[in-house]
């Protein structure tokens, strides 16, 4: 991956956990020899800005997403890094996803404020619209969290865009000297299991794809550790990252989605509203073809 990150972005707002994030941003831009850019939009206002009465409305609108840009600026000066920085007005997802493809950006990182467990059920609007519909990875960082490499946790279900989580983990892994940790948790109800023999065919797929992520290990000198788990897989992966002290979390995104099916309770969104530890979302295979698990 190391090799494979040219271009960051980074989205900016002026909250605590945005700060904080482009922190850990350059220092892994740094790490990676990568370019950082952030980006700070300012969501368009829909209704009459005439009544306010105020000659400079838009202004004093733009004014935190600008500053919070010219903090991040002399942070990067202080750190003794370049940053380009953008501003825009609109959507912020729309705008966001839309520069990450405009300039061909390898990963998007944001942070996010810690919320409650009922309310972080369901990340708020624009990061779960971010991880539906950006064309590069997207990590996630949560207020107070901190990237690490050292143990990396990855959920495998068998599908191509889970295996693609699984190369990204072990091109980490190889990189940053850690080890990586597989996880597969099969959903299977247990009417159905016992009629239609699911579960067996489940376990016998999802076995497979561990010792497939096992075996790339083992080629590329990762430690690899793996369990199958039965239940609900974003209770089993946040509940095992919590057990066994993982740094970060990877899992596989189908592509491009629809906000609408995005909320409708996926696991990615669940794992990242629920988890403390950074989710890294892999939108795309790339890298040595080397470490490809498949």
């Amino acid at each position: 991956m190391l090799n494979s990150v040219k271009s960051i972005l980074v989205a900016i707002d002026p909250g605590f956990a945005s700060q904080m994030a482009f922190r850990q941003a350059l220092q892994l831009a740094s790490s990676m020899k990568a370019k950082v850019e952030a980006i700070s939009v300012t969501p368009r206002y829909e209704g009459n800005m005439h009544r306010w009465k105020l000659d400079d409305a838009n202004d004093q609108m733009d004014l935190p997403f600008k500053n919070c840009l010219n903090n991040v600026i002399q942070c990067a000066d202080y750190l003794g890094q370049k940053v380009k920085t953008i501003h825009r007005v609109g959507e912020p997802a729309e705008v966001i996803t839309a520069l990450a493809e405009e300039e061909g950006m390898d990963l998007l990182l944001m942070g996010y404020p810690r919320r409650s467990y009922v309310e972080g059920v369901l990340l708020g609007r624009t990061t779960a619209k971010v991880i539906g519909m950006s064309p590069c990875d997207v990590l996630m960082i949560p207020e107070n969290s901190e990237i690490g490499f050292s143990r990396i946790l990855v959920g495998l279900d068998g599908s191509p865009h889970s295996m693609a989580a699984g190369q990204r983990a072990l091109e980490l892994a190889l990189s940053y000297g850690g080890e990586v940790h597989g996880l597969t948790v099969l959903d299977v109800p247990v009417e159905r299991s016992l009629r239609y023999g699911v579960l067996d065919e489940a376990r016998h797929k999802n076995f497979t794809a561990l010792q497939i992520l096992a075996k790339q290990g083992e080629k590329l000198g990762v430690p690899v550790v793996t369990e199958l788990r039965e239940g609900s897989p974003y209770k089993h992966l946040v509940q095992y990252s919590e057990e066994n002290k993982m740094d970060l979390i990877v899992l596989g995104s189908y592509g491009r989605t629809a906000f609408t099916r995005l909320l409708l309770g996926s696991v990615v969104e669940r794992v990242a509203a629920l988890s403390p530890l950074p989710t890294l979302v892999v939108k795309r295979p790339y890298g040595n073809q080397e470490t490809a698990v498949n």
